[in-house]
């Protein structure tokens, strides 16, 4: 339902969280940063489909519908918040 985005360099579909090629070669915080990279881009690029998809909603009159989606984004932008926070102790380590 939504445009498809990249996952990461890894050469098996960039999923290389899930493909055990690289997991082996790397630090757990190694992992974690690239872990927490990966959600905060994942998050990030749903924001423009929440968007569209909204300003639709709302074209048709599901009023409710727009405030829950808006809503949502709103949380995944402060759960993006906090993980920034959580990139930023993993660089202090």
């Amino acid at each position: 339902m939504h445009e498809h985005h990249d996952h990461g360099p890894c050469e098996n579909d960039g999923h290389c969280h899930s493909c055990g090629n690289h997991q082996e070669k790397m630090s757990f915080a190694e992992k974690l940063t690239m872990l927490l990279n990966h959600w905060i881009d994942h998050n990030d690029s749903h924001q423009t489909d929440y968007k569209k998809w909204a300003a639709q909603a709302k074209e048709e009159g599901y009023d409710e519908v727009v405030e829950k989606i808006l809503e949502a984004m709103q949380q995944f932008q402060e759960g993006n918040q906090r993980l920034r926070q959580a990139q930023q102790i993993m660089t202090m380590d």
